[in-house]
Order: C-alpha cells, then structure tokens, then sequence
C-alpha cells in the first residue's frame, strides 16, 4: 500500500509508463547506503519511469560513474559519497548522500550543482533520511521540469525508454538553445559524460 507521499507523487504525474522490477538482492545491496523509504519505493514500484521519462527512479549502480565526473574537484567528494536516485528527462540527476541525505541536484543541461547548504549536514538516522525522500516525491513539480518542451519532444522523438534522456546539440553551454530544433534523444550516461567534460560546473549554494 502507498504511503502519504508517493501517493502524491502519483497524483502529480500519473502511473508510471515503464517499470523494471527490482530484485531483492539488489535492494540488500544498497542497505547501508539509501534510506530504507527509498528501498520499499523500489520494492513496491519498481525503477520506474513517469509521464514518459519526465521523471525516472533508477538503478544508482548504472550512473556511478557519472556522479563521480560531475562532482570531480568538487567539496562534495570530500563530505559524502552521493548516490543518484532519480532522473528527469532533460538528465537532471538527483542525488541522495549517504549520510546528509537529498540535497544535491546535478543539472547538466545548465552546466551547474545546485547545492541546498542548509539541508547539507549528516542526518542523525534513518529517520531524518527517510523524511529527505518524502519531500522529494511530494515536492515533484511537474511545472518546474519544462514540461512544455518535453511534451514537444516526446511528441516528436516518442517516450523515453530505458537510460534515455532528451540532449540539446549543441548543448546549451556550446551555443545550443531551449528549443525543440535543437533536442535529439540521447544515450543518458553517454549524453551526460560528455557534458561533464566540457567546462567545471558552476556551484550554485541554496541557503534559505
């Protein structure tokens, strides 16, 4: 049965369109490392992929490399190990911390970390991590993901399946611009990789 939280989620973007199941061996993997919320997400949904890959819950182990390129020479390899467990279409990469919990955001597309410092502190237990992946599935806003131009894309490319994201090429830091000529569907990790070598990210500090 849905908790309070992911309920709400499923009131903001619908059931999910695609869903792999995820084996108990892996959910034993990644015990010490997630909070358990999270954990009995992936047992009772799956990975899954929501209003046509606007948003993804995915298999961290498929983007630690990419995690690691983002945050290279960054403060934050020093104060956690960070884990992505979500992504959007545009190849947003939510990050939960070992132990400060989600506070990070990579934005590729922007070229930029956001980085909520207020929330970026060890969480005592596993009930303050837990209270972190609550907010982040009740705070989901459609609104805020250009959505529009995502409809545009998917009408256009089809949905995203699995691993796939929506690129600009070139991409926004290259000259590229926030409009439908200029998007292609992409190979997320690859996409991702090659941004990550174009230009040290900006940090981009939330404090209120």
């Amino acid at each position: 049965m849905r908790d309070e939280a992911f309920s709400f989620f499923i009131d903001e973007v619908g059931e999910a369109t695609t869903s792999r199941y995820v084996p108990e061996t892996e959910i034993e993997k990644w015990k010490a490392k997630l909070p358990p919320l999270l954990l009995n997400y992936w047992r009772d949904e799956g990975w899954s992929s929501y209003h046509n890959g606007l948003l993804t819950i995915v298999n961290p182990e498929e983007y630690e490399d990419v995690v690691d390129e983002w945050l290279e020479d960054t403060y934050l390899e020093e104060i956690d190990i960070f884990h992505v467990i979500a992504i959007n279409g545009f190849g947003d990469l939510y990050l939960c911390g070992e132990v400060t919990g989600c506070c990070v955001t990579v934005s590729p597309l922007h070229n930029t970390i956001f980085v909520d410092k207020k929330s970026l502190k060890n969480k005592i237990d596993n009930v303050n991590l837990d209270f972190d992946i609550e907010s982040f599935f009740i705070g989901y806003d459609i609104e805020y993901q250009n959505s529009e131009l995502f409809e545009k894309a998917v009408k256009k490319f089809g949905p995203l399946g699995d691993n796939e994201i929506f690129g600009f090429e070139p991409a926004l830091t290259l000259g590229g611009e926030l409009d439908i000529k200029y998007i292609q569907k992409v190979d997320a990790r690859i996409h991702l990789s090659i941004l990550a070598q174009l230009a040290d990210p900006e940090i981009d500090e939330i404090t209120v």
